[in-house]
């Protein structure tokens, strides 16, 4: 019996000592991992900027410094991407091949005159070169659907210099597919192995034309000027440019990869070259850069009506219009349309009442009341004028009268400019 108990005891505390060496051994194991995970974590936070894909919104910022060389896409600045040994890596085809230029003055035939740094009291034009081979064949420009007219999408991500972090929405991903549009690839451009193109040009030096959206469906769509000129508007300049200082200016041309039915394919196939400049701002020519902006709207405006500049007088110009009106005799009309332009500067030349107008008036009530409110000429009264630019014009304008009560109406007045066209003034005899 006693033989049997201490075999017992034998056995039990041989069991014991073995479950103790074993979980001495699970904790050695266990702390030895945990320590060479500790060991082991990337310096500088590498590991949470690879490994941020949820947050990409949030990256660093690495613009080049100032060079005398021209930007090319093998180094992108400013991504929301994955950095890897600070090269950005982008979700999409980057045109290697593709050379920046900026300068003060448009391209001709060369990138002579190139800078790297403007100020925003400078005009600015761009031109990228495509090391030998076609616009068409990098871009792919002849697979776009057939529309009768070509073009590339531009963007333009400008950032402060000095910010070490940025958003999504000021990336250059958020660039390409939110805030691009097309710009007009003229026939004689598409073999070119070069593109000259507008950045921020003089109101009288407008070559680059966009639209609103990045599948334009016809060429009277790209009927705005393109660049930094929306960025520099009344509506945008102060959002843009929050304070003086330097600032990172980045632009895309780029265009979407077709199917062989021109669909669109996946974004990751995008044609993308990315250019880059410093640029210094000033609020002080704040109200230059917004005055440039509505000029070069009104430059496009102009270049429009330009082309549709009449060259002769209406054919029913010498005819003569019959009425009994005194009001629409020329010694009362001739007065009122000379004070009523004098407001913009401009100056009379002569007027004609249209010889196939209706006599009397049209009255105008209040839709709830059924009240007079005002009446209106049926006389249709063109005017000749030349405008302080020299330019002249032809327009009509409309004679009203408001409602004084009683049956009775106050003084007549002039209303509009509508119609107006230029012609030559030449053509005014």
């Amino acid at each position: 019996m006693k033989i049997i108990i201490s075999s017992l005891i034998f056995m039990l505390t041989v069991s014991i000592t073995g479950q103790a060496q074993i979980l001495k051994k699970l904790k050695q194991k266990a702390e030895s991992t945990v320590n060479k995970t500790v060991n082991s974590k990337p310096q500088n936070n590498e590991a949470e900027t690879a490994g941020n894909t949820s947050e990409s919104a949030t990256t660093e910022n690495t613009a080049p410094e100032t060079s005398s060389q021209p930007t090319t896409t093998s180094q992108p600045t400013t991504s929301s991407s994955t950095i890897n040994n600070n090269k950005m890596e982008y979700p999409f085809i980057m045109i290697s091949d593709a050379k920046f230029y900026f300068a003060d003055k448009p391209f001709t035939n060369s990138n002579d005159g190139a800078k790297t740094s403007f100020t925003s009291q400078d005009f600015i034009y761009g031109r990228m070169e495509l090391g030998g081979k076609t616009l068409n064949d990098v871009f792919k420009i002849s697979a776009e659907p057939a529309k009768g007219f070509h073009y590339l999408n531009y963007g333009i991500l400008i950032t402060p210099k000095d910010k070490s972090k940025i958003k999504y929405a000021q990336s250059i991903e958020n660039t390409v597919y939110n805030l691009s549009h097309p710009i007009l690839i003229r026939e004689n451009e598409m073999n070119n192995t070069w593109l000259n193109f507008d950045v921020l040009a003089d109101p009288a030096k407008i070559n680059t034309f966009e639209g609103p959206t990045t599948l334009p469906e016809n060429i009277n769509e790209l009927k705005f000027p393109a660049g930094m000129d929306n960025h520099t508007g009344k509506n945008n300049i102060r959002r843009i440019f929050p304070a003086n200082g330097e600032y990172t200016v980045q632009l895309v041309l780029w265009n979407y990869s077709f199917d062989d039915w021109g669909v669109p394919l996946e974004s990751e196939k995008n044609l993308v070259a990315l250019g880059t400049f410093d640029y210094n701002f000033s609020a002080k020519d704040a109200a230059t850069l917004i005055d440039n902006s509505t000029k070069r709207t009104d430059a496009i405006e102009m270049s429009k009506k330009m082309k549709t500049k009449l060259h002769k007088l209406p054919d029913w110009w010498s005819k003569i219009y019959k009425s009994n009106e005194a009001m629409l005799s020329a010694a009362k009309l001739t007065p009122m349309i000379k004070s009523y332009i004098s407001q913009w500067g401009l100056t009379y030349i002569t007027h004609r009442i249209y010889p196939y107008s209706n006599t009397g008036w049209t009255l105008f009530t209040d839709s709830q009341t059924g009240f007079p409110v005002s009446r209106r000429s049926n006389a249709e009264i063109y005017l000749l004028y030349k405008d302080k630019d020299g330019t002249c014009h032809i327009a009509s304008v409309t004679l009203d009268e408001k409602y004084a009560g009683g049956g009775t109406y106050g003084s007549p007045y002039l209303k509009g400019l509508w119609n107006d066209e230029f012609i030559d003034c030449s053509a005014i005899k």
